[in-house]
This record gives C-alpha cells, sequence and structure tokens, in this order.
C-alpha cells in the first residue's frame, strides 16, 4: 500500500517493485491488475471481465446503461490502461463513494468486495446477473457482415 502514495511509477517500475516481491524468484510476473486488487481496502475482491457487462460498458452509452443499472452499488471509473495510474484511481474513487460494493472499470469489467469471501462471490454473481438480464429485456440486434472480393490497396488502408 506504500506505493499508492507516490505519484507516478512507470510500467517498468511497477513490474521491477512486484518482482521484488515475490516469494518464488522464478514465478511468472504478476498481473498488470495486482496493484489494482492491493490498493483496494476490502479483504476479499472478486473481478470479472464478464460478457454480459461488456456488452453494456462497451455502447457508445455504456456508461449512463450501467449507471441507471446499478446506481450507487458500484463505483464508475473511467476507462485508464490498466496498470499503476489505474490502480491509484480506482482506489481513491472507491474511497470517495462510501457504501459501494464494486466498482465497474468502463469498457474493463467489474468488481465486487467485501471483507467476507462469500458476500463478495455474492455480489458478484448478483451484477453480472443484472447485466445478463437487462441485456435479455434489450432489443436484439443481427448484425451481418459481408467478405470484401478483394484485398483493399495500401493506399486506400494506410494513406
Amino acid at each position: 500500500r506504500r506505493l499508492e502514495r507516490l505519484e507516478a511509477l512507470t510500467d517498468e517500475e511497477m513490474v521491477n517493485v512486484q518482482r521484488l516481491n515475490l516469494l518464488d524468484s522464478t514465478a511468472p510476473n504478476p498481473s498488470v491488475e495486482t496493484l489494482l486488487h492491493a490498493f483496494l481496502p476490502q479483504k476479499f475482491i472478486d473481478h470479472t471481465h464478464a460478457n454480459a457487462v461488456l456488452s453494456l460498458t462497451d455502447q457508445p452509452d455504456g456508461e449512463a446503461i450501467v449507471r441507471e443499472l446499478y446506481g450507487d452499488r458500484v463505483a464508475y471509473i473511467p476507462y485508464i490502461m490498466p496498470g499503476f495510474l489505474l490502480a491509484r484511481t480506482a482506489a481513491r474513487i472507491v474511497r470517495e463513494t462510501p457504501g459501494v460494493k464494486g466498482m465497474v472499470l468502463l469498457k474493463h469489467g467489474i468488481f465486487s468486495f467485501d471483507d467476507d469471501g462469500r458476500t463478495a462471490y455474492e455480489l458478484m454473481i448478483d451484477f453480472v446477473s443484472m447485466a445478463e438480464e437487462r441485456l435479455a429485456r434489450g432489443r436484439r440486434t443481427l448484425v451481418q457482415a459481408a467478405v470484401p472480393a478483394g484485398l483493399a490497396p495500401v493506399a486506400a488502408v494506410a494513406p
């Protein structure tokens, strides 16, 4: 948690700090999202990239859709590339939003958290189920794509 107090940390520095703290030096590098989990105060953190949630957040009006769906049960985090800045920003927003039981990372995924493991898990099931139910109520669309007859010239693709 001391890392959270830093103003900045490059990706290379973050990986180095993570590797220095491995219990097994031959282990693979920890996930780029490790600090995102570590900076949150709750004991149990569940995180998924559920298709149902992404199907909502990846819409042009995705933030409005999930805000209507989850209300004040979760914090809303704008899209930030995974790494130190995302971890620090998300932890700050969660601290500034008391009482939330999760967070939606727009165009990324959803978290649930609690100091009890079963509660954190059940929250995640609830959050994803809510997204699935919302999708089931939505308008069904079918997009058909046609394969081009031939390859486009390079100048047309990369002028």
